[in-house]
């Protein structure tokens, strides 16, 4: 009963331990709010007028597109055939 008991300490102290580690790891790791510079997102721009783009469009020019059967608009598969452009185009 003892040994069991013991191996029961042992483990919660263990425990409390690791947990204990980890919070102060999360309370004094350098985060934004800290001043460490932190690299600006990357802007794509629109290809049509410059403006930041906030999707991305089909242009069209894929000999081997194709048509969506529920919506009828055509795709490509091909990544390359697809521009970035704003939320006015």
């Amino acid at each position: 009963m003892s040994d069991n008991l013991t191996l029961i300490v042992t483990l919660v102290s263990v425990i409390h331990i690791a947990v204990m580690a980890v919070m102060i790891w999360i309370r004094v790791r350098k985060t934004e709010g800290d001043g460490i510079p932190v690299p600006a997102p990357r802007v794509t721009p629109c290809a049509l007028c410059g403006e930041p783009a906030t999707d991305w469009s089909y242009d069209g020019l894929d000999p081997n597109e194709q048509r969506d059967s529920h919506t009828g608009k055509v795709w490509s598969a091909d990544v390359t055939r697809y521009r970035p452009v704003c939320a006015a185009h």
